[in-house]
């Protein structure tokens, strides 16, 4: 570019920086090429190009560039910041934690680090220790959005009507990285039988992305298993395979031992109702999980 005469490495850096939040990449790509030809040890600048990294999912490529980085500028804040991110997206959590344990070492007032490391104790399904990290963060800066989002991912799973107050839905728009540990936490609550909390976080989710089939079909199986004709099926849900073969096998000793030592009328009536219940457990929930979808548009 021909304006980019004799630029410092910081005009460089602050020109690519605008760039990228106004996502024009390519051109961003372009001055940092240009920028790496004549200062290719600034710190700055390997930063930016980890940012591009980034930004196009080069994830292993933005590790490397990070860690080339803080090998010269080891105490290089925002580059270290990044590397937690880029290592939660290349799923290395354990090393993704001990950077934010040495940051939070070196800056224990910062809300903002206590929010992510909440955000992805949610992620490693450690829901109390991030509940409680997440609070720290809020008493820190209460105007921290991601301290804001992690404290209502808690509420939301507490039943709390803190949670209604502000939606967590509009900080999930604006934080587009945290919908994955909000969508494992899903999973994570939905596994634990608290299918009341899953649906109550899957319902932002869907807000935040509405064009969803994905998310809608998880609210519609959230919506099955907390549908109040459901409640009788409780033990199935949670405990899955092993609650059915057992309810089935002790059906079967119990009838056994009903028609050796019981007679009559009462015989026929709780074999009945031992068999009317199975039939509903094998039948039932298909049947609503259809008539759900058909409302939901499915």
């Amino acid at each position: 570019m021909s304006d980019s005469a004799n630029l410092s490495a910081g005009q460089y850096q602050q020109r690519i920086s605008n760039l990228i939040e106004r996502r024009r990449l390519h051109l961003a790509t372009q001055e940092l090429a240009l920028a790496l030809t004549e200062f290719p040890d600034d710190s700055d600048l390997l930063y930016e190009a980890a940012r591009i990294d980034v930004e196009h999912t080069h994830f292993e490529k933005a590790k490397d560039t990070l860690l080339q980085l803080l090998t010269r500028d080891p105490e290089h804040l925002a580059g270290r910041f990044l590397l937690v991110s880029v290592y939660e997206a290349l799923k290395e959590l354990v090393k993704s934690e001990a950077v934010l344990l040495d940051l939070l070492r070196e800056h224990p007032q910062n809300a903002t680090l206590y929010a992510h490391y909440s955000l992805l104790m949610y992620r490693t399904l450690h829901v109390k220790k991030a509940d409680a990290l997440a609070r720290e963060a809020f008493r820190l800066d209460p105007n921290n959005d991601q301290a804001l989002a992690a404290c209502l991912m808690g509420d939301l799973i507490k039943g709390n009507q803190n949670a209604q107050k502000i939606k967590l839905s509009e900080l999930l728009r604006k934080y587009p990285e945290d919908q994955w540990t909000s969508r494992l936490l899903i999973v994570h609550l939905t596994e634990q039988g608290k299918y009341w909390s899953a649906k109550r976080i899957a319902i932002e989710l869907l807000r935040a992305q509405p064009d969803s089939a994905e998310i809608l079909g998880m609210v519609v199986q959230l919506e099955t298993l907390t549908h109040w004709t459901m409640i009788p099926l409780w033990p199935f849900n949670r405990w899955g395979v092993g609650a059915t073969i057992g309810f089935f096998l002790l059906t079967l000793f119990g009838l056994t031992q009903l028609n050796n030592y019981i007679g009559g009328e009462w015989t026929g009536t709780i074999n009945t109702t031992l068999i009317s219940y199975c039939v509903y457990s094998w039948i039932y929930p298909s049947l609503l999980t259809r008539w759900l979808q058909r409302r939901a548009g499915i």
